[in-house]
């Protein structure tokens, strides 16, 4: 009889303690120098030559918390001093990203980002934009400020689907 309150009590303080350890992300408990729980671990595991993109991505994940390059799902990167966002097709999870203000002429890497949703790419150096872009879901792109951009390539992407949230100013009906 005294063994059935004795387990419960064990049992109950074992939940407990793995409850609290759980919400402790990045951190590792030991016991005699033995490790007994270690949380997960931030994603590092990723390749990004730009070094303010690399940057912003590592700031991103130590704030979402991200253990997987498939976790991160949002991601600003406005007014960064970046020029190119190769690596970035690493995070295939990502469904809005901002990259408003940079010094990007092209956006290839983010061909493959099928869940893209909303892609913020206002003020940058874009010349022609890839139909690429339209690959899985719709997605809204913002084109403002981009003043050397072909408007033709923005035809092509809104036949394929895309929705058009703002043009430079040379693509307006008005100025064709």
């Amino acid at each position: 009889m005294t063994l059935q309150p004795t387990a419960s009590r064990l049992a109950g303080t074992v939940a407990g303690l793995a409850l609290a350890l759980a919400g402790c992300a990045g951190y590792e408990y030991k016991l005699n120098e033995r490790t007994v729980f270690e949380g997960p671990r931030p994603f590092t595991d990723y390749a990004i030559a730009d070094e303010a993109l690399r940057e912003c991505v590592a700031q991103a994940i130590a704030d979402q918390r991200i253990t997987r390059a498939d976790a991160l799902e949002d991601l600003n990167c406005a007014h960064a001093g970046i020029g190119s966002v190769a690596g970035l097709e690493e995070f295939t999870g990502l469904r809005r990203v901002r990259l408003d203000d940079n010094a990007l002429a092209d956006l290839a890497p983010l061909h493959g980002l099928r869940a893209l949703e909303l892609l913020q790419v206002r003020g940058n150096r874009l010349r022609s934009l890839d139909t690429a872009l339209c690959r899985g879901t719709p997605k809204k792109i913002a084109l403002a400020r981009n003043e050397q951009l072909d408007c033709a390539t923005v035809d092509r992407l809104r036949a394929c689907g895309a929705t058009i949230v703002d043009l430079p100013a040379h693509c307006t009906a008005g100025a064709r």
